[in-house]
């Protein structure tokens, strides 16, 4: 989910597969709803289930280092009627940022749940839409703690910018994206897929294909981003375990900034998520 705006071509040159064990699901897969699955989150409990969950509060460092204008709370994320729901939402009457006018959620599984090659991830998310409004559904490499952004990689399934009005193309078009480290700068390669409908109209399957030889991901079943990640500067971010990260973030350098026209509250939903084997 970090934007920047320095972008690196690499001609990657091809080497052998990785041989490296692949990562483990830290968890059981819910049989009856997914049988085929090695690991699902159903959202089906009664509250987010906290064997698969953290939640990341306060306004990070510099709005997590995007600039974000929301405080994250553990009070904006509810499961209900079998969908988690984060929800933006506008505290007072004004907004700014990060003056606690403006509150929301963020999750990840980091230390729980754990993916990588050799997976492919499917998620049923329907999203939210307007100006200054940031949803997205990620993963980061789990060494993070250990060599930082962006040399651990990072790979965006679900994100985009809102926009006013509803009908604005920013709300019907999604981006993915890696990110990485190459020779000490940050480097990142991605591709957008625009549908004929908003976003935040439907559900939609966000889906991605983790080989040992490459990255990709489709929208509704349709490809439209991939990526070599068999040897250069790329192996070793996407050779790794990596953890989930879902927020819904207000302002940013990514989205720009919310107005007098965005509407609260705003909603990010997820039915599902679903890791099976390749």
């Amino acid at each position: 989910m970090k934007n920047f705006k320095f972008l690196i071509s690499l001609f990657l040159i091809y080497s052998c597969n990785n041989k490296e064990p692949l990562p483990s699901i830290i968890d059981t897969p819910d049989d009856e709803s997914c049988p085929t699955c090695i690991w699902n989150e159903e959202f089906n409990e009664s509250s987010l289930n906290s064997d698969n969950w953290n939640f990341e509060v306060g306004y990070g460092d510099n709005g997590w280092g995007n600039n974000e204008w929301q405080l994250y709370t553990r009070n904006n994320a509810n499961v209900v009627d079998g969908n988690l729901i984060i929800t933006a939402k506008k505290e007072s009457g004004s907004i700014g940022k990060r003056d606690g006018s403006i509150t929301s959620s963020r999750l990840t599984s980091q230390g729980k749940v754990t993916i990588g090659p050799g997976m492919r991830i499917e998620a049923k998310i329907k999203g939210p839409w307007g100006q200054g409004i940031w949803p997205a559904f990620w993963t980061i490499g789990a060494n993070f703690p250990n060599v930082g952004w962006p040399a651990c990689g990072e790979i965006d399934l679900l994100e985009y910018a809102g926009a006013n009005p509803k009908s604005h193309i920013n709300n019907r078009t999604n981006k993915s994206t890696n990110h990485w480290s190459h020779e000490g700068s940050h480097a990142e390669y991605g591709n957008t897929i625009t549908l004929t409908e908003p976003l935040s109209d439907n559900f939609n399957i966000y889906e991605l294909i983790w080989s040992n030889d490459y990255i990709e991901t489709k929208l509704n079943g349709k490809s439209y981003h991939i990526i070599d990640i068999k040897s250069g500067s790329v192996y070793d971010p996407f050779h790794g375990k990596h953890f989930f990260v879902i927020n819904l973030a207000v302002g940013g350098n990514f989205s720009g900034n919310p107005n007098d026209e965005t509407v609260f509250p705003q909603m990010l939903m997820i039915d599902y998520i679903r890791v099976y084997n390749l």
